[in-house]
């Protein structure tokens, strides 16, 4: 005996294996041509050199954005204060 009212689940989620080949593909071939660069002493060092860099860059925004955020906080509790007293 068979439901005539049952339907067949389709799953629409599965990944295509042509696709999945070739996203394989590309990551394996990204990571092969990163191991190439990075085997080459010279092209280790500019890349420590950038990411010191960024590291660097980072830091001195990081300070800004703490030290605005703390003159705002400032501003924001004598306004509230101000507030409070009208």
């Amino acid at each position: 005996m068979t439901d005539k009212n049952l339907k067949t689940q389709v799953n629409d989620s599965a990944i295509n294996p042509v696709v999945a080949a070739v996203a394989g593909a590309v990551v394996a071939g990204v990571a092969v041509a990163g191991a190439m660069i990075m085997s080459d002493k010279k092209n280790q060092d500019k890349v420590a050199k950038v990411v010191s860099n960024v590291k660097d860059d980072v830091n001195s925004k990081k300070a800004l954005i703490v030290d605005k955020a703390t003159k705002l906080e400032g501003i924001t509790k004598n306004a509230v204060k101000d507030i409070k007293n009208i």
